[in-house]
């Protein structure tokens, strides 16, 4: 299945001017200079610099004038402007003669621009779902997708089961990079993550911003890994600025805190999950509906053969890997031989099931959902996690409990 994305074709300045490096890399539509007080920071700026790309610099200069007005704090598009000013009085060479500030300070800000503009030119095609996003539970109102890669947080809303995108922000990610493995390598993890709670402004230092979503890394599987470190979070920026380069945190995700306010007040910050990838794929609703429904049958085909009582066809969704930190597969084999040998009946219920696949790791994906267990001689309910591994083409449960205490 192939990636759906939008790829515009450059269209080359007629003379050397601003951000000539970065605006090189795909055109943009000219937005009418009446219509900027409308448009929030990010799309004023991509509209200045589309009027570049156009040679309108006196749409540009009025732009960016606008946007360092409204937004003070905004460092990327105070740079901008001030290069712009010296390009129309002949005297730029090269973006960041006339900014302020040391060559890593220029080198963050020009890589902010880069991921900034480079999301016209990836912009997902409207309607496409991501490949790892496959089944939420009535219970996930929303799902939060960042893609670092493309320095892009996606906000999906749960539409009857089918995820919309109704948001996405520009974020910023660990300064050592991702895929976190131990504490202090400032880089942030990948996988499938759910938010825990919230602080607020009063209860953090400044450079968080205006809050904060903690996150559960190390999650039960970084935990099998020997993954270590802790404090993920997605939060705010630092209050004497409006964004920051693409990798400028610890390990955290970094939104605008404008940004991160308003995706705080729409998501629930106990039962939202975050995937975290570089690779995601991009589906049509035909693809993304077949992909679930195939995905969803592995985890209904674990449930019927609990149900029939056939241990070896039970075990067979098991991998010889298993381990749930109590038992590994031998141990747990025989224990459930034993147990349901000696019930009547057994009765499986699942509800509010979840399926989202590892963005990076397309062998993994993780099922949660609640648990209705009943025999002969005993019931239960509980919420159930499991992650699943895929061997020589057969989905196996290489680990499932409960989700970790605070965890939705």
């Amino acid at each position: 299945m192939k990636i759906a994305t939008v790829k515009n074709k450059a269209r080359p300045l007629k003379r050397l001017m601003l951000f000539s490096a970065v605006c090189s890399l795909l055109s943009f539509n000219t937005l009418a200079e009446d219509t900027a007080l409308s448009l929030d920071q990010e799309t004023l700026l991509l509209a200045g610099l589309g009027d570049l790309q156009q040679n309108q610099v006196g749409g540009a200069v009025a732009k960016l004038r606008t946007l360092v007005q409204e937004q003070p704090d905004f460092k990327l598009a105070q740079l901008i402007y001030a290069d712009l000013l010296a390009a129309q009085s002949g005297t730029l060479s090269a973006m960041g003669n006339n900014g302020k500030g040391d060559q890593k300070t220029l080198q963050g800000l020009i890589s902010e621009a880069r991921a900034r503009v480079s999301i016209e030119q990836y912009r997902p095609v409207a309607g496409t779902i991501p490949g790892s996003l496959l089944q939420m539970s009535a219970e996930q109102e929303h799902v939060i997708v960042i893609d670092t890669k493309l320095s892009r947080l996606y906000l999906f809303e749960n539409r009857d089961g089918t995820p919309e995108l109704i948001r996405d922000y520009y974020v910023s990610y660990g300064r050592g990079g991702v895929d976190k493995r131990k504490r202090g390598d400032l880089k942030t993890p990948l996988g499938v993550y759910f938010t825990t709670g919230r602080l607020t402004d009063e209860q953090l230092p400044a450079r968080y911003g205006t809050g904060a979503l903690p996150l559960n890394y190390p999650n039960a599987w970084d935990q099998r890994l020997g993954n270590t470190g802790s404090g993920i979070w997605v939060h705010g920026s630092p209050k004497d600025t409006f964004s920051r380069a693409p990798q400028a945190s610890e390990g955290c995700l970094s939104l605008s805190n404008n940004h991160f306010t308003e995706l705080d007040g729409i998501v629930d910050f106990n039962s939202t999950p975050v995937l975290i990838g570089t690779q995601f794929e991009w589906l049509d609703r035909a693809e993304w509906q077949a992909k679930r429904q195939s995905f969803t049958q592995v985890v209904e085909a674990w449930r019927t053969d609990w149900e029939s009582r056939d241990a070896d066809s039970y075990l067979s969704h098991y991998s010889q890997q298993f381990d749930n930190g109590e038992m590994k597969f031998s141990r747990f084999a025989s224990h459930k031989r034993r147990v349901n040998g000696s019930k009547a009946f057994i009765d499986v219920d699942i509800e509010d099931l979840s399926i989202y696949q590892h963005p990076d790791k397309q062998d993994m994906f993780i099922a949660t959902f609640k648990q209705n267990y009943k025999s002969d001689n005993y019931s239960s309910s509980s919420v159930k996690r499991q992650y699943w591994v895929n061997e020589e083409g057969k989905w196996r449960i290489a680990y499932e409990g409960l989700p970790q205490r605070g965890q939705p």
